[in-house]
């Protein structure tokens, strides 16, 4: 079969695969057709990744889709993102079965926009300009707010209000900006921004069109402060759409950052500077979050916000250290990797302990996984995965990202520049990898080592023989490229090389030497400190109970976003159009009182018309037929009726 063909269907078919759903009657089969696909899928992306040379040379493009078009184009980078995207669906695909057992309700629904997801979400990474991008990045958002909203409880309604509002602004903001960027640098196509932003002279503006365009991708990655959505649609989600949030959906966000810094903002420090510190908040702010949770499945979504704060500083040392930044910018492909599948093992994990306690308050589940060997293990490799421990693929991801910014600081010292900002970033660095062992260790400990507060009565096996043999596999996955990166994440790093604008290394990294050890060492070592001194004191009480000492409602959405959303933008805009809706009338009553000086102000300037009383309407009510603003809208409807006709026209 054609290539082009291929990665035509692997995009389309599962977005043509959502109409499925409401066809099959038996939930079942349903189910393995959703396997089934995401194995396909996966298979075809190895294929696509054996044969990279061969096929990543070749744009496929459809004119008519969308209005402007989409263009897809196979590279190392896209291709190794859209295998992660099928590894995270045939997991959690597996684990839906199970996990919806005991609620079969809207199941139609929720696999139909599943498959939408899967084929907008591999659309984004086989992507080859930014409106193909925008497309499929929009069109995932909005298919994953009913898998965030499945339940239909309070709770899971307020948290896809906050998804979906956070999407929409980013997705404005980000259209705005390559509207923008397209009109000063005439192309959108991802390998021609480089050059094309390099001979654009006004630097203040391009900086406002990368500042646009990153806003809508550092929402859905939930970077700071546009994370508020995070920790509330990771809990409310069900766990295999939960793993699949946060082990490859923020990833798009990042994929987008990844663009527009290296190709729109390429070599600009200014603009790298930004980036890191936003990564630097983002990975400690989530970091601190997750060690004082006392919900199982939030702390794993401020863990997630945490990680990709460590890939977002990947990004920034990647653009400072430029073509010769190869270890910052492997660092921050393979943690994107390592992260994919650490989540989803800890996330199945996460769904288990909850289908059989019915509860995430780490109270209430103490104690589930004692004795549970298979759970135990599972979950234990993940979790000393992603603490950055030796042998493990989070050690290989951090210590790469580590050495990034000892790299910088190295080449500061031999040009005699300042290397402060540099030193405080590693500290923090080594610090958020502190609090990621710590509050991992906290959610070990509880789960698998501490005594159960409660009887649980399982009606059956806590876990099924299929979703064992996937986290398992996973699980093994996780200490093979741990402890053999180089025959395993090195290959699959210097792949993205060419993506990345960095040249590929000429050398292998010697991951076991006292030289890169000491970073994963100093981290272990603050990690046990915060767990078994400050925890004690700050979040686990005398009688050993789990408590959140931060106050649950001054959270950055609570503090900044609401109030400004539903607050000052509507009072501020508000008062603009009453001043534009009184204007003209004010300017009739001047041309008035100077041509006509015995004409009285009508009251209607003042208090809006009244209305006839024996109508039974308020006798200060406002008519709307009389304002400047329904004209407007007259007139809006008029322009759409008449973009509508010289469309089919």
């Amino acid at each position: 079969m054609d290539i082009k063909v291929i990665l035509l269907l692997m995009v389309f078919v599962p977005m043509l695969m959502g109409f499925v759903p409401f066809a099959v009657k038996d939930i079942k089969k349903l189910n393995i057709m959703m396997v089934v696909l995401s194995v396909v899928e996966f298979a075809a992306c190895l294929y696509m990744m054996f044969n990279l040379s061969m096929v990543s040379s070749q744009v496929v493009s459809i004119s008519w889709f969308a209005g402007v078009g989409v263009n897809f184009k196979i590279n190392g980078f896209g291709i190794l993102q859209a295998l992660a995207t099928s590894l995270i669906w045939i997991g959690s695909s597996v684990f839906s079965d199970e996990y919806f057992d005991h609620a079969p309700q809207n199941l139609r629904r929720y696999y139909s926009f599943w498959a939408i997801t899967f084929g907008a979400t591999l659309g984004i990474f086989l992507a080859n300009d930014l409106y193909t991008v925008f497309i499929f990045f929009e069109a995932m958002s909005f298919a994953s707010y009913p898998l965030v909203v499945h339940n239909q409880d309070k709770d899971s309604i307020d948290a896809g209000n906050s998804y979906l509002s956070v999407a929409v602004i980013g997705g404005l903001a980000t259209l705005g900006g390559i509207f923008w960027l397209t009109s000063v640098t005439g192309t959108a196509v991802i390998d021609e921004l480089s050059s094309a932003s390099a001979m654009f002279e006004n630097e203040n503006a391009l900086f406002i069109v990368a500042f646009l365009i990153f806003f809508g991708f550092a929402a859905k990655a939930g970077m700071f402060p546009l994370n508020g959505w995070l920790p509330k649609a990771h809990p409310a989600a069900p766990a295999p759409a939960s793993a699949a949030l946060s082990g490859i959906l923020i990833k798009t966000g990042v994929f987008g950052a990844i663009v527009v810094t290296s190709r729109v903002m390429h070599g600009n420090e200014k603009w790298a500077m930004f980036v890191l510190v936003i990564g630097i908040i983002t990975m400690f702010f989530g970091a601190l979050c997750a060690f004082m949770s006392v919900n199982l499945k939030e702390t794993l979504a401020y863990s997630s916000m945490s990680q990709i704060g460590f890939i977002v500083i990947g990004v920034a040392i990647t653009q400072f250290l430029g073509e010769h930044g190869a270890i910052a910018a492997y660092g921050t492909v393979l943690h994107m990797i390592n992260h994919t599948m650490i989540k989803l093992v800890l996330f199945t994990c996460a769904g288990i302990v909850y289908q059989n306690t019915h509860s995430l308050n780490l109270n209430e589940i103490q104690g589930f996984g004692k004795g549970k060997k298979v759970l135990t293990a599972c979950f234990g490799t993940a979790a000393l995965g992603i603490m950055g421990v030796p042998f493990f693929n989070g050690y290989i991801s951090k210590t790469l990202l580590h050495e990034g910014i000892v790299e910088k600081i190295h080449f500061l010292h031999e040009v005699h520049a300042a290397t402060g900002f540099f030193q405080f970033a590693e500290i923090i660095f080594l610090v958020s990898g502190g609090f990621t062992v710590a509050y991992m260790t906290k959610l070990f400990i509880c789960l698998f080592v501490k005594n159960p507060t409660k009887e649980w009565h399982l009606h059956k096996a806590y876990v099924s023989g299929c979703t064992s043999v996937v986290i398992g596999a996973v699980s093994a996955l996780i200490f093979v490229f741990g402890a053999v990166p180089h025959y395993t994440l090195d290959k699959l790093a210097a792949l993205t090389s060419d993506f990345m604008g960095v040249h590929a290394l000429d050398h292998a990294v010697h991951y076991f030497s006292w030289v890169n050890l000491k970073g994963a060492v100093i981290s272990l070592a603050i990690g046990a400190v915060l767990y078994f001194v400050v925890a004690q004191v700050t979040v686990i009480t005398k009688d050993k109970k789990y408590i959140n000492p931060w106050n649950q409602k001054l959270t950055v959405e609570n503090l900044m976003w609401k109030p400004l959303v539903f607050t000052v933008l509507p009072n501020v805009f508000g008062f603009i159009g009453r001043v534009i809706d009184k204007f003209p009338e004010f300017v009739l009553l001047i041309i008035r009182k100077l041509f006509f000086r015995d004409a009285k102000v009508p009251y209607t300037f003042w208090e809006g018309k009244k209305t006839r009383e024996e109508k039974g309407i308020p006798a200060m009510a406002f008519s709307i037929t009389e304002s400047l603003t329904y004209s407007l809208l007259l007139f809006g409807i008029g322009l759409v009726a008449t973009v509508i006709y010289l469309f089919f026209a």
